[in-house]
């Protein structure tokens, strides 16, 4: 892995670009019946999601700087906490962990979740939780090979139809 590598959180400035890489990201995932149907306004909705990610102190984006300035690659982290029964009360969620296809198995996803890692000691946490699709095979076995265990599973059953969507008509 090379050290040249930059992660960091992200800016304020850094918002159009992390709401591309969310919509290749859907994009990618079209498939998976938690994304099938976003609403209209969802890019203006995760803009917005990604600011108080951004500005929030209990919360943080985690990028991979380009070289050219640009943004490699992402993963969201925030406080969330656990059902009252559980142990332990807090920990942090990492979500939407996305590295752009050209930086992928250079160890971009690794140095990520080393921040995410270290962010949430930071908090005095001790567990973190990845959230991948259940679709997500890779995704799952890279989790698998990081070391995360499954500890639940979320299914969905619609109770009315769905109207068909053509994914390429998302995210225009």
């Amino acid at each position: 892995m090379s050290e040249t590598v930059t992660v960091r959180p992200a800016r304020i400035d850094d918002i159009d670009e992390l709401v591309a890489m969310w919509t290749r990201y859907m994009r990618i995932h079209a498939l998976n019946p938690a994304y099938r149907r976003l609403r209209t306004d969802a890019i203006q909705t995760r803009a917005g999601m990604f600011r108080r990610h951004i500005e929030e102190a209990t919360s943080v984006v985690f990028v991979l700087e380009a070289e050219d300035g640009g943004l490699d690659g992402m993963l969201v982290c925030f406080v969330e906490e656990n059902e009252p029964l559980f142990d332990p009360p807090r920990y942090v969620r990492i979500q939407t962990p996305f590295v752009r296809r050209e930086e992928r198995r250079k160890g971009n996803l690794r140095r990520l979740l080393r921040a995410a890692f270290e962010w949430a000691a930071d908090w005095d946490i001790h567990e973190v939780r990845l959230f991948t699709g259940a679709d997500n095979l890779i995704a799952n076995a890279l989790a698998d090979d990081l070391g995360f265990e499954a500890v639940e599973v979320v299914r969905r059953y619609a109770l009315r139809p769905e109207p068909e969507m053509n994914p390429e008509d998302w995210l225009e």
